[in-house]
């Protein structure tokens, strides 16, 4: 599991689900016209799924409004430890800053 701040400035964390494949999870602050749920501080987190060859993100990400108050990191990290947990993917360790 390894933290970084995308090109926009946005949280982000990537971590291998299986086999070589990544996935790619961010936080992103939107604005009043494009805060769809009206979530706090206009927050969503997004997934994605990361391209073998390239390491970019690839397809079309999937938006979650966040209604909760804890940061950035702590959402990502949830989300990356939950996934894991539903999926039966073994959970990735954490990796430095």
């Amino acid at each position: 599991m390894r933290f970084f701040k995308d090109g926009n400035g946005s949280l982000c964390v990537e971590w291998e689900q299986r086999f070589g494949h990544h996935k790619r999870a961010w936080i992103q602050h939107r604005d009043d016209e494009r805060n769809w749920a009206d979530a706090p501080n206009g927050r969503y987190l997004n997934v994605v799924r990361v391209d073998i060859d390239t390491g970019n993100p690839a397809g079309n990400p999937t938006d979650f409004p966040i209604f909760c108050d804890l940061s950035d990191e702590q959402i990502l990290e949830a989300f990356v430890v939950n996934v894991c947990a539903i999926t039966g993917c073994a959970l990735p360790s954490r990796q430095p800053n």
